[in-house]
C-alpha cells in the first residue's frame, strides 16, 4: 500500500497574488470559467472570491 504524498506548504505571497489576480479579472467581467483556467485553480477559489463581484442587474446609471 502506497503512502500518501506528503502536502507541499504553499507559499503565501503567491497564493494572496493569484487572489488579487482573481479579484481585478471578476471586478473587470470575466466570466470564472475562464478565470479559472487563467489562475489555474479549482472553481470553488474562483467562486468563493468572485461572488461578491457580481454585476448588478437593474437600470442603467442616470446621466447628469
Amino acid at each position: 500500500m502506497r503512502a500518501k504524498p506528503e502536502r507541499t506548504l504553499k507559499d503565501p505571497m503567491l497564493e494572496a497574488l493569484k487572489d488579487l489576480l482573481i479579484t481585478e479579472l471578476a471586478k473587470a467581467g470575466v466570466a470564472q470559467s475562464n478565470i479559472r483556467k487563467i489562475v489555474s485553480c479549482d472553481m470553488w477559489r474562483v467562486s468563493r472570491i468572485a461572488r461578491f463581484f457580481k454585476k448588478k442587474k437593474g437600470k442603467p446609471p442616470r446621466e447628469a
